[in-house]
């Protein structure tokens, strides 16, 4: 059984540090990249999110997790990256609403590997290939900034 340390995270999702606890890792009030707020447990259970091991040398993730293991909620980062998804499908003119409809439902099943994953991630593709532009671009970053290795695979062709 292994101890591991606190991580911490800003509220956009930027990795502080994976050794809160450290003697050499104290915590910070604000990230050093963006000036957003710093967080070491899940602002909806205050469970700590999980950094590096004591007894495993690793440098640790920097990518956090979504999903709080404990309590299964986002975490603040994925509730953002959620909402800007969600508003830029809402402003964009080329699609009808019912391709807005079906792709804002599909977007919460990119984030996780679900049963609907590979649903959610053919429609995202289908709809998505139909238009071009800012809102292609930005709509594919968040498919290699947030969503999982099957949605990327998917989405990506890799």
């Amino acid at each position: 059984m292994h101890n591991y340390f606190a991580r911490q995270t800003c509220l956009n999702g930027h990795v502080i540090s994976n050794f809160i606890g450290a003697s050499y890792a104290p915590p910070q009030n604000h990230c050093g990249k963006c000036g957003e707020k710093a967080i070491i447990n899940c602002p909806s259970c205050d469970a700590p999110q999980r950094g590096n091991s004591e007894s495993v040398v690793s440098f640790g993730s920097k990518t956090p997790l979504s999903y709080c293991p404990n309590c299964g909620k986002p975490y603040p980062w994925t509730e953002r990256q959620l909402a800007v998804a969600i508003a830029l499908v809402n402003e964009e003119g080329l699609l009808g609403e019912e391709d807005k409809r079906l792709l804002t439902a599909s977007l919460p099943d990119l984030v996780t590997d679900t049963p609907s994953t590979v649903l959610a991630a053919t429609r995202f593709k289908k709809i998505i290939g139909s238009v071009g532009g800012g809102f292609k671009k930005a709509m594919y970053q968040f498919i290699v900034d947030v969503s999982s290795e099957t949605a990327k695979k998917i989405v990506l062709g890799e």
